[in-house]
């Protein structure tokens, strides 16, 4: 199983225990101390996967904005060589006899 794999089967089974956990607490069943820990640390847990998620997130957006600004750039440098070489092709039909 990769890691990625191995991640996400665990990420499936502490959302499968909270959702358990959760149905237990509205139903109004008192939870023991282990259940009371677990739950703490399901949401611990959620909570830095969100948190690392947005990170992430925040450097890929990031990331894209650097590309668009250097498409932008690459874009109007070939602007400008295409206009420099209509130019250049004018001046030599013009030189022309």
């Amino acid at each position: 199983m990769s890691r990625r794999t191995q991640r996400a089967a665990e990420r499936d089974a502490r959302r499968e225990s909270l959702v358990v956990l959760l149905a237990r607490v509205q139903r109004g069943v008192p939870l023991t101390a282990a259940e009371s820990d677990l739950l703490r640390a399901h949401v611990e847990a959620e909570l830095a996967e969100g948190d690392q998620a947005r990170r992430s997130a925040a450097g890929q957006a990031a990331a894209v904005r650097r590309e668009q600004q250097r498409t932008r750039a690459a874009e109007a440098a070939i602007t400008e060589a295409e206009q420099d070489r209509d130019r250049a092709l004018a001046a030599l039909r013009d030189a022309r006899p």
